[in-house]
């Protein structure tokens, strides 16, 4: 069984993963807000400064310290 590597409320930070990143995500610090397991876990990320919540893969977030 997967688990989430993440878990809501979790900061962390933006990189490149298996898909295409726009640049100006790259770095980027933001919020997890929602966890989707039944889509390949996907996480709903809120950016810093941003009232959207943006979808991510797992590769493409590490924790902030």
């Amino acid at each position: 069984m997967r688990t989430q590597r993440f878990p809501q409320g979790a900061r962390v930070r933006l990189r490149r993963g298996p898909f295409p990143l726009e640049a100006a995500f790259e770095g980027r610090i933001g919020t997890i807000l929602t966890l989707a397991y039944c889509r390949g876990n996907l996480y709903g990320v809120q950016l810093d400064g941003e009232s959207q919540v943006r979808a991510f893969v797992e590769e493409e977030l590490e924790p902030v310290a």
